[in-house]
């Protein structure tokens, strides 16, 4: 009989290795939250009165919807008019083990902040070591942008951008009071920026620039800055950071200018209704988001599936501008780009409100549990904060919740964090407003 702490342990080190590799290895994520949803299942069933005494009921149906809400209106779109295929649930049944995995959390919490805060900038170091010194050929695939062989520029951009302010945030408000943990942390937050900078994801660098501003804000809500108390250390970590910015700012100005000022350019070729759309990366996406909202129109409610667009295309009534053949093109082979617009196409309006739960609800819950005075729920919370407004972000340029494993890593960030700001340990029975 394996013994309770010998258990948590093992689920702690399943949490573990799904990140640390979550951008580095393909698969290891996926099997990670498949082998955490199955515990948190067995458990669940096992101990369904136990919950109950561990969180309000009325709470637990509300993030079981978040979970569930874009498996329950994939399934709806296809009972009521898309045709059934099976591939287009394993996304959003990913998103679902979450709410297990929370459960799972809720039960056998075990230092879970405390392994996310060396797991996560550890993951973002071991992708640096990864692409710069084994993956090479697959950078000047992407004509010098940082990826990886199964993460896109765009994506990679994206997830860097927001772990590396998650690290950022964790080495600010020093919890653990340890000069290593913060030197970990330092280090993944600079190697994250510099992934994130030369992934040249515009939405990426928006994203960081946004959740950077919010961070900021936390850090400085929730502590007093006094000059006189700064010790060495501190100076030390501060001049690390100057001496990096410095010297980054002073190699890549030109080239950041440069990527920048592309925007307007691209952005007046798709106003002027230019031809050869997708040859640009604003124009293009600006195009497939044209011709997004003209099919949206033809199944509104619910949605064409999430294989079957080009089929549908050959029997609807409206007409698509020439000049958006191109981005028509791209739109059938990778998608629309955008979080939202994906969900409206594959399972209409249903979907997109599907996908405002998915990320409102649990924003909700960290929103209320974020003033919590419990220093851990207070973190917790924070961190699920800016995960999500990350995800959100990045999400109006890109699809973050669509593939695989971007969805099983959601949902291991959010139970993970959730069972933090939740659990009855953490809390003083404080109230959700």
């Amino acid at each position: 009989m394996i013994n309770k702490t010998t258990f948590n342990q093992f689920l702690v080190i399943l949490l573990i290795g799904s990140i640390l590799a979550y951008l580095s290895i393909r698969g290891i994520t996926n099997i990670g939250i498949i082998c955490l949803g199955i515990c948190g299942i067995f458990l669940l069933f096992k101990n369904d009165a136990k919950i109950s005494t561990k969180i309000n009921q009325k709470y637990l149906i509300l993030i079981f919807i978040g979970f569930s809400s874009i498996f329950l209106s994939t399934l709806a779109a296809q009972i009521f008019k898309n045709p059934l295929q099976a591939s287009s649930f394993d996304g959003p049944l990913r998103i679902l083990l979450g709410f297990f995995i929370f459960t799972l959390f809720l039960q056998v919490q075990n230092n879970l902040l405390r392994a996310l805060t060396l797991t996560i900038p550890t993951s973002l170091i071991i992708l640096f070591i990864s692409l710069t010194f084994f993956d090479h050929h697959f950078i000047a695939n992407w004509g010098g942008r940082y990826a990886s062989y199964f993460v896109d520029p765009n994506t990679l951009g994206g997830q860097t951008s927001i772990l590396s302010i998650l690290c950022l945030y964790l080495f600010l408000i020093d919890k653990y009071r340890n000069q290593l943990v913060r030197l970990i942390l330092l280090t993944g937050f600079i190697v994250g920026f510099s992934m994130m900078f030369h992934a040249q994801s515009r939405g990426g660098w928006l994203a960081f620039t946004m959740l950077l501003l919010l961070t900021l804000f936390f850090v400085f809500k929730q502590t007093k800055v006094d000059i006189r108390s700064i010790s060495k250390v501190d100076l030390s970590f501060f001049a690390l950071l100057t001496i990096y910015f410095a010297y980054f700012i002073y190699d890549n100005y030109t080239d950041s200018l440069s990527r920048l000022a592309q925007i307007t350019n691209e952005i007046v070729l798709w106003k002027d209704g230019g031809e050869n759309l997708e040859n640009t990366s604003v124009g293009a996406r600006l195009g497939i988001w044209e011709v997004s909202f003209l099919l949206i129109q033809e199944s509104l409610l619910f949605g064409f599936g999430e294989r079957n667009l080009t089929n549908e295309i050959k029997i609807i009534s409206i007409e698509i501008p020439t000049y958006l053949a191109g981005p028509m093109a791209i739109l059938l082979g990778t998608g629309p780009h955008s979080d939202m617009l994906a969900k409206l196409l594959a399972n209409g309006v249903i979907g997109l409100l599907a996908y405002f739960c998915t990320v409102g609800i649990p924003f909700y819950f960290f929103t209320q549990s974020q003033v919590s005075k419990n220093i851990d729920v207070m973190i917790a919370s924070r961190l699920g904060i800016l995960y999500l407004a990350g995800v959100f972000i990045c999400g109006l340029f890109n699809e973050t919740l669509s593939l695989k494993y971007l969805c099983s890593f959601y949902a291991l960030i959010v139970a993970a964090l959730l069972a933090i700001a939740l659990h009855p340990n953490n809390s003083t029975n404080h109230e959700l407003k």
